[in-house]
């Protein structure tokens, strides 16, 4: 008997053991991240050195003597529209260093400005040595013109890189989708617009980002970060129009009342979501509703 006791105690022990195992695993993989490609893009950025230029998640660039701006262009507050057209363009910019449309646009200016050194040099030729001297006073001129046009407009020292052969397929498009949130570079609905401005006069940008997409570092919650508006974390959050409200109106939803575990994290996580009752109007609220309704259903 003691021996069959003994035997049933070690298999009971293993069994708890592989228990405690399997859900530890589960709850680390739970918190593991799930990153959406604008999160990805963000971690690339980071990685490539993107926003050693352009600033902290694109928001404004370092000085660039001689560039158009004086510096190297933010990706945010319309500045983008300037320099691209459209979703090829950010591919080309990022792929080339460069849109095609630019490349060809300086290439024809060169050109241009060459053709134009040459007439005047060639008018100049043409008094023939006889008149030496007058030729020598144009080239000169020519020359003082030349060197007047380097000093107004110095090439700028620092250029956009070549990322093609250093990233992948999968990680472009991860760059581009970020890029685009960044950039406000989509078209939404008017009603999804409307939701948009008003999510973002309320503040709710500062935390979960440029258009609730890019999330923020959190202490001590249970993913280690604020949840963005799009992906996996979102729609465990968020099942239905119902939570969402209560999100935004109470800063937590009824489900989670009675959830030790769930309560544990929320209670002592560093950053906690503020409650917009009393806050936000009617027609507010239904506004961010309808924004994040949106961009939560949005795939790229």
């Amino acid at each position: 008997m003691s021996a069959g006791r003994a035997h049933l105690s070690v298999i009971t022990l293993v069994a708890l053991m592989l228990g405690g195992l399997a859900a530890w695993g589960f709850f680390n993989y739970s918190r593991a991240p799930k990153l959406t490609p604008e999160l990805r893009g963000y971690q690339l950025a980071e990685q490539l050195g993107c926003h050693g230029c352009h600033g902290p998640r694109g928001a404004g660039g370092v000085p660039n003597i001689g560039a158009s701006e004086g510096e190297i262009p933010a990706w945010d507050g319309g500045m983008a529209m300037m320099y691209v057209k459209d979703e090829k363009e950010i591919r080309e910019w990022i792929l080339d260093g460069r849109p095609w449309r630019l490349a060809m646009r300086d290439s024809l200016n060169a050109r241009a400005e060459q053709e134009q050194r040459d007439v005047e040099r060639r008018a100049a030729d043409s008094t023939g040595a006889s008149q030496s001297n007058v030729r020598d006073d144009a080239e000169h001129m020519l020359s003082q013109k030349m060197a007047s046009h380097n000093d107004q407009a110095p090439r700028p020292p620092l250029h956009m890189p070549a990322y093609r052969g250093v990233i992948n397929d999968a990680q472009l498009e991860d760059l581009v989708a970020y890029y685009k949130v960044i950039a406000d570079f989509s078209d939404m609905p008017e009603a999804a617009r409307a939701g948009y401005h008003a999510a973002r006069d309320l503040g709710c940008f500062g935390c979960h980002g440029p258009g609730g997409l890019i999330t923020a570092n959190n202490p001590r919650s249970f993913k280690g970060y604020i949840p963005p508006w799009r992906g996996a974390d979102y729609h465990d959050l968020v099942r239905n129009d119902d939570e969402l409200k209560q999100w935004i109106l109470n800063g937590r939803i009824d489900r989670l009342k009675n959830n030790r575990p769930a309560l544990f994290f929320t209670r002592r996580q560093v950053i906690k979501m503020p409650a917009y009752r009393g806050v936000a109007t009617d027609s507010t609220l239904a506004a961010v509703m309808d924004y994040v309704k949106w961009v939560s259903g949005k795939r790229n």
